[in-house]
């Protein structure tokens, strides 16, 4: 399980490092010992399923995962004690939903795709989007349009402002309402400022008042690195079965990796007491 999910080693690497070991195994003993780790660490995960329900900030984000070579997607809920993955055939609000259910009053931190918007209609979360998304953007846009150039110059500072927490919430919003001030002959940059300036204005600074709140979703995209390489090494998954394991497994690992102590003997303990 360390060997292909923790340091992403592909089977057949697996096979012949023990095989200098004098240890015989086959690419199915390999996917049955995984399974067989799956269930056992089944209560454990469900564990972490609730934890995530219960936690009052987290972070989301997803990415594509083929199963069988077909398109699924891999997502990741976040904070600082939990890790939490879920292979779905879906990207829309569903999967949140489902995973998360009620979250009046908590917050999620966003990279604005759509779902989430839903994901707050029908669970009563809030959002904070991100930041760096947002820089990000911005940046792009300047390098194509001269007149979001200004966007981004003032994005960045409005942000450092916001960080630095000597502004005031009103304040800010007020500078980010005068972005709607200026006529925008691009689409692309019509459409930033009315994300920013509508549909997200209150999702901006949820961060300004709230310590626990994190402003960047950089947490769930350093989450999802491990699956990115361990896709790039496997190409995915070969059936829904095995995704599942994927996803359960990597779950238990990074929630370990986040604890002190050693990650192997963490999860012996925890199979020990699971007897």
């Amino acid at each position: 399980m360390f060997m292909k999910l923790g340091i992403r080693i592909p089977s057949n690497k697996i096979i012949e490092f023990l095989g200098i070991l004098g240890l015989e195994i086959s690419d199915g003993e390999i996917y049955n010992i995984l399974t067989r780790l799956k269930d056992s660490f089944g209560d454990y995960y469900e564990t972490l399923v609730k934890k995530m329900q219960e936690a009052l900030t987290k972070h989301i984000d997803e990415t594509g995962w083929r199963i069988n070579g077909k398109n699924n997607w891999l997502w990741i809920f976040i904070n600082k004690e939990v890790a939490l993955y879920v292979v779905e055939k879906q990207r829309s609000s569903e999967v949140p939903v489902k995973v998360l259910g009620n979250q009046k009053d908590k917050i999620v931190t966003t990279d604005r795709h759509s779902a989430y918007n839903v994901l707050v209609e029908k669970t009563g979360c809030l959002q904070q989007v991100c930041w760096t998304h947002l820089l990000r953007n911005s940046k792009d846009l300047a390098k194509h349009h001269d007149e979001a150039k200004y966007i981004h110059k003032r994005m960045k500072y409005i942000y450092k402002k916001a960080k630095e927490g000597k502004t005031s919430k009103i304040k800010l919003l007020h500078w980010i309402d005068l972005f709607t001030i200026r006529a925008y002959t691009s689409k692309e940059v019509f459409r930033f400022i009315k994300s920013i300036c509508r549909t997200h204005r209150e999702d901006l600074f949820r961060f300004v008042d709230n310590p626990e709140i994190n402003p960047s979703n950089n947490l769930a995209e350093q989450g999802l690195r491990p699956a990115v390489v361990i896709r790039k090494v496997s190409g995915g998954s070969r059936s829904e079965n095995g995704a599942d394991t994927t996803a359960k497994l990597l779950s238990v690992m990074q929630t370990m990796k986040m604890q002190e102590g050693n990650i192997i003997e963490n999860m012996a303990d925890l199979l020990q007491k699971g007897k």
